[in-house]
């Protein structure tokens, strides 16, 4: 996931960017989703910006906290028939680019920006978007 996480921001010209990748499980992602966005049940990635609010740029190479309910992702992989590295790189590109500023619960208009942003990381990742087709349904 290091790995991913360097190419990822490397694409999104976040090269000097830093970042915090945690790997949980449903119990803990339903604890997190229920403090901090009010939602009591686990849910696939969150992310923490630490570029939003009033000390935003303080650490602007600081983007923030990613988490990744391990179990989520695997019970998604098997759903899509995709191999759980496929998902979590997906969920990693998610999060990332809620980091950077993309917000797909904005409306339709940011969705649509942000789903094709992750299909062209997935791509410099080495992933043709055809092997997420189902991220849509998702």
């Amino acid at each position: 996931m290091r790995k991913a996480a360097k190419r990822i921001l490397s694409v999104l010209g976040y090269t000097e960017a830093e970042l915090s990748i945690s790997v949980v499980d449903d119990v803990a992602m339903a604890r997190l989703n229920r403090a901090y966005r009010g939602v009591d049940a686990a849910t696939d990635v969150l992310a923490f910006a630490m570029l939003e609010g009033e000390f935003g740029e303080v650490c602007p190479e600081l983007l923030g906290d990613v988490v990744i309910s391990a179990p989520t992702a695997w019970t998604m992989a098997q759903k899509h028939n995709q191999p759980l590295n496929n998902v979590l790189n997906l969920l990693l590109t998610h999060a990332i680019l809620h980091l950077v500023g993309h917000d797909h619960e904005r409306g339709a208009e940011e969705a649509g920006t942000m789903e094709a942003k992750t299909l062209e990381v997935l791509e410099h990742l080495g992933y043709s978007a055809e092997a997420f087709a189902w991220y849509r349904s998702v």
